[in-house]
């Protein structure tokens, strides 16, 4: 069921609210470490809700496609405050709500796939997305001896952005091979290279935490994040059945 009024037209101005913000945080990482570091953090997500909601008309915010990606930044938002803190526990549960946005990424790329192939789940992951695997196999391998307590929640979290991302490589994969451009093709590529930056933030993050820190370590993983959350929204938004369906 359609429940749009006529469509909204995408303007870039909508996350220049957002795109300042990332561009002051990683101003404040590099030069002015302390407090401003966190408020500017945790304003990223709250910013990016406020850009979908720029982009989108009221009937569209009803359909589920909008709702789950509201909030999967919504969640995104909550592990970027608790990855505030010091503790393990502060991580633990950061990592957990990243997972679980990551789990709704991942349904809104099943939710996309089911429209054109009718359901057929064996087709969601392109075999020719499979090598990929690989990357993450081989940075679990590495890090293998410095997760001690925290190998479960890192495994299972390993597993679902690496879904995530085969997921995103696929859509890629498909839409490049039916379509010579448009927007279908740009959404595809938007979330293929947004699933890639995220999948670059988080290996620089478990370097950084598992091995040993090293220069450059937080400006790549915000930056990257940053980008890739954003990658993320436009990719999705550019979706039509998801701002259509319920």
């Amino acid at each position: 069921m359609n429940m749009m009024t006529p469509k909204k037209e995408a303007s870039v101005s909508d996350y220049w609210s957002y795109a300042f913000m990332g561009f002051l945080h990683l101003v404040f990482l590099r030069f002015l470490p302390g407090q401003w570091v966190p408020l500017s953090k945790v304003m990223l997500m709250p910013l990016l809700i406020l850009a979908v909601y720029r982009q989108t008309t009221a009937g569209e915010r009803q359909t589920s496609g909008v709702r789950i990606l509201i909030g999967a930044l919504f969640l995104s938002g909550l592990g970027d405050t608790l990855l505030i803190g010091k503790d393990e526990g502060y991580f633990v549960g950061g990592l957990t709500a990243f997972l679980c946005a990551n789990l709704l990424y991942i349904v809104l790329f099943v939710k996309a796939h089911r429209r054109h192939s009718g359901g057929v789940a064996s087709t969601w992951i392109d075999q020719r997305a499979w090598p990929a695997v690989l990357i993450p196999l081989s940075l679990l391998y590495v890090l293998y001896s410095g997760l001690g307590e925290l190998i479960l929640p890192v495994v299972v979290y390993m597993a679902v952005i690496t879904l995530m991302w085969l997921l995103a490589l696929s859509n890629y994969i498909r839409k490049r091979n039916t379509h010579s451009g448009g927007e279908g093709w740009g959404s595809a590529t938007l979330l293929a290279l947004g699933a890639t930056l995220f999948v670059a933030s988080d290996a620089t993050l478990a370097c950084d935490k598992f091995m040993a820190p090293f220069p450059g370590a937080q400006l790549t993983v915000m930056g990257t994040y940053i980008l890739a959350q954003l990658a993320m929204v436009r990719g999705f938004l550019g979706v039509a059945e998801l701002r259509n369906q319920n």
